[in-house]
């Protein structure tokens, strides 16, 4: 015995509840590709009025290892804010600001002609690479910028 009348009704999504799982869906990818594409632009960083990655080219410094005692003269036109010391000892290395490593570092780094000498502790490494910073102006006020790569100075130990 068929019973009639008991066809059940197929209902989808409302079309208001289906326009606002659209327009929330947007939203999420909009955000998304936004926050993907800043994450590749860097902030642009002056010195000079130029770029602060072209500035390291004029970076002209010194720097000796003798006895316990870090040496350190800038030769150049540039200002140079603080030092990055990487410390490799065998395959692994760490890297510690002059700040860390001294308490005698000039607040203002060194200016042109400017010296720095003291002793510091650099543990048992075999080898240590001195790398400048700059500081240089952006939109957001003052950043630091490390000079790495071919820019620091080699010392064996």
């Amino acid at each position: 015995m068929r019973k009639r009348g008991l066809i059940k009704k197929k209902r989808g999504i409302s079309p208001v509840v289906t326009s606002i799982l659209l327009v929330a869906m947007t939203i999420v990818l909009v955000s998304i590709v936004f926050l993907w594409f800043r994450g590749l632009v860097e902030e642009s960083v002056t010195k000079f009025g130029k770029n602060i990655k072209l500035v390291c080219d004029d970076v002209q410094f010194e720097a000796s290892y003798s006895s316990g005692v870090l040496s350190v003269v800038n030769n150049g036109n540039i200002p140079i804010f603080r030092l990055s010391i990487r410390m490799s000892q065998g395959g692994s290395f760490q890297t510690k600001d002059i700040t860390d490593l001294s308490s005698s570092w000039p607040e203002i780094g060194l200016d042109q002609g400017g010296a720095f000498s003291e002793s510091i502790n650099i543990g048992s490494a075999n080898k240590i690479t001195v790398f400048p910073v700059l500081v240089g102006t952006s939109s957001k006020g003052k950043k630091t910028y490390v000079c790495e790569g071919a820019y620091g100075k080699e010392i064996d130990v």
